[in-house]
């Protein structure tokens, strides 16, 4: 107990020395500075001002209605010439710009070299057409010189060229193909004759259509055809020449006449002729059947009620009639339905 108290004083003792301090009074006291001098050591002087001249406020000037009075003159602010630094992003995009444009450029004069070579070049001209489908040396010779040798292949018209071989009277139908670089291929259908029309300008061969071919002489196969001799009148018969269109109903009337005629009644030698006398029932023209024998039977034509069998078969009793009775016939009609009539010759 005794040693806490020593050092309990001796800590106290030491405390003293520690905290004594010594005074002094300077000989001279600085006055501390007042706010304007701290203000002016640190405020950059201002640049002396000048007056500004007054002027009449305007409507020119404001652009709108200005109370009266002067207003000042606002100078702008001086240009700054300091050059802003380029970024990198600005510098790509400008060469990505140039980049794109001389690529555009090339193209487009590339395209322009190829167009000019491909219109220009004579190695796409056509110089060879090839006819396929026919061996008429006529019809190959007309289609080769219809003006499709010596054009470019890439501005030739496919579809005119076309339509003006399907509108011969010896094709059906037509197709025309490119044969890169200067060539085409024409194939063609030709047009089957399956009857003669006679008229008393020419004889031509007609298609199942009713297109009027050509001359029976040109057309291969004619000879074994059967002959429509055309009585109407000259003003009609004229118009009859390849291209023409006859109906295609009396040409189909007149097939069945030369099928079914020998079969139904035994006639196998007999001439059908067509006249514009027509039927009762609508007027339109009409078959006449002209025997060697020297009668005369009027079939009619194509609208007629009656069917062309049941007309066949009463010509066939009718004639059956005329030998039984030993009649000399001279005149058969069948244009009346199921009252035919015939005349017979007188001696």
């Amino acid at each position: 107990m005794s040693n806490i108290n020593d050092q309990r004083q001796r800590n106290e003792a030491r405390g003293q020395v520690q905290s004594k301090r010594n005074v002094s009074t300077p000989e001279l006291i600085e006055q501390p500075a007042t706010w304007a001098e701290r203000h002016a050591r640190y405020v950059r002087p201002s640049a002396p001002r000048t007056a500004r001249r007054q002027v009449q406020r305007t409507l020119a000037r404001t652009g709108m209605a200005a109370p009266e009075g002067p207003v000042r003159i606002v100078k702008p602010l001086p240009r700054s010439y300091i050059p802003i630094p380029v970024r990198s992003g600005e510098q790509r995009r400008r060469r990505s710009f140039w980049r794109r444009f001389l690529t555009i450029f090339a193209l487009v004069a590339l395209a322009m070299v190829a167009a000019g070579f491909a219109l220009f070049s004579p190695s796409f001209y056509i110089g060879q057409v090839t006819v396929r489908g026919t061996g008429n040396v006529t019809l190959v010779h007309t289609i080769q010189h219809m003006g499709m040798p010596g054009q470019n292949i890439f501005l030739i018209d496919i579809a005119g060229f076309t339509s003006r071989v399907d509108a011969l009277p010896l094709v059906a139908s037509a197709n025309i193909e490119k044969d890169w670089p200067n060539a085409l291929t024409v194939s063609v259908v030709e047009r089957q004759p399956v009857l003669l029309w006679q008229t008393p300008r020419a004889t031509y061969s007609v298609d199942s259509h009713g297109i009027v071919i050509g001359l029976a002489s040109e057309t291969a196969g004619a000879d074994h055809l059967m002959t429509v001799v055309d009585m109407r009148s000259k003003e009609i018969t004229q118009r009859v020449q390849p291209g023409t269109q006859l109906n295609a109903a009396d040409i189909a009337f007149a097939r069945q006449v030369f099928a079914q005629l020998p079969r139904v009644v035994g006639i196998s030698v007999f001439t059908l002729r067509y006249d514009a006398a027509g039927s009762q029932s609508s007027g339109s023209g009409s078959f006449i059947i002209q025997s060697p024998q020297g009668w005369v039977a009027y079939l009619g034509g194509t609208d007629d009620t009656n069917p062309l069998d049941n007309r066949l078969l009463e010509l066939q009793q009718i004639l059956s009639t005329a030998q039984q009775r030993q009649l000399t016939l001279a005149t058969v009609d069948l244009r009346y339905g199921l009252r035919p009539v015939f005349t017979v010759k007188t001696s």
